[in-house]
């Protein structure tokens, strides 16, 4: 999806035009890019964040207006609203349109770690579709963020995203999805908005990853589109039972991973 930077209703709209072409054509589960009802512009956060919302929000209620209509489930992520700061999160809806629960960006990136709060927990929403958790662009370079969730027993990560075009990092964009996939044997959903905002181009590149690290099948750079995938969660058993590098780990040893910052030489 291209978001049109600070247009909440365009981007509503459109959404909602997206979210109706992919239940008719049966999907159950509809992802969205990251803050996909304002847009994103890395040196714009301020002003983004004066379209933060609350649960109670246009943008959720209209969301949740949708899953119950079309019975699908929506991850919508948005800047929320709380009593302590503004957070990047995203929302899980069930095909009720009820509100199961929100993951918030752990890792700010650029102005974000000025800006916006941070969050510091990592639900697995365990639905009748499976188990699902969630992590916000930049969350994805961190092997930890997905080991976390998988060791809470999520199946299926969602990665929404509004992830560069410039330097090399759309090439990092597939290497740390690859990479997280194959670390816990899950599926990754990754959902990248594309277009321009500002001088900054997105990747693109929505994309959905086997638990093997593979590339099932995913969008263009710059291309707008509707990426459908099947899950087959029986495959991550079987994965995990020929590739055993979860139940062989050594986590006594990895203190110093946590016990340790990371000091840049000088």
């Amino acid at each position: 999806m291209n978001c049109d930077l600070f247009h909440v209703s365009n981007n509503l709209d459109k959404a909602e035009k997206q979210i109706r072409e992919a239940a008719a054509h049966g999907a159950k589960l509809i992802c969205l890019p990251e803050v996909f009802n304002v847009g994103y512009l890395g040196t714009c956060i301020p002003d983004m964040m004066k379209l933060a919302e609350i649960e109670d929000g246009p943008s959720l209620t209209r969301m949740r207006s949708l899953a119950k209509e079309l019975s699908v489930f929506i991850l919508a992520p948005i800047l929320f609203s709380t009593p302590s700061g503004v957070e990047n999160s995203a929302f899980l809806i069930d095909d009720t349109g009820t509100i199961l629960g929100h993951y918030s960006k752990t890792h700010p990136v650029g102005d974000e770690r000025t800006y916006l709060q941070r969050g510091t927990q990592y639900p697995v929403f365990e639905t009748k579709l499976g188990k699902i958790g969630v992590v916000i662009c930049y969350d994805v370079c961190f092997p930890e963020t997905v080991r976390l969730l998988t060791l809470a027993g999520a199946e299926l990560v969602l990665v929404p995203a509004a992830w560069r075009a410039s330097y090399y990092f759309k090439e990092w964009w597939d290497l740390n999805l690859a990479c997280r996939a194959l670390d816990n044997l899950v599926y990754i959903a990754a959902v990248n908005r594309c277009g321009l905002s500002g001088d900054e181009i997105f990747a693109g590149k929505s994309q959905l990853v086997s638990p093997i690290g593979e590339r099932i099948d995913s969008c263009g750079v710059q291309e707008e589109a509707i990426l459908y995938g099947s899950v087959d969660l029986n495959r991550i058993a079987k994965e995990r039972d020929f590739n055993t590098v979860l139940t062989d780990r050594h986590p006594e040893d990895y203190r110093p991973i946590w016990d340790t910052p990371y000091k840049e030489e000088s």
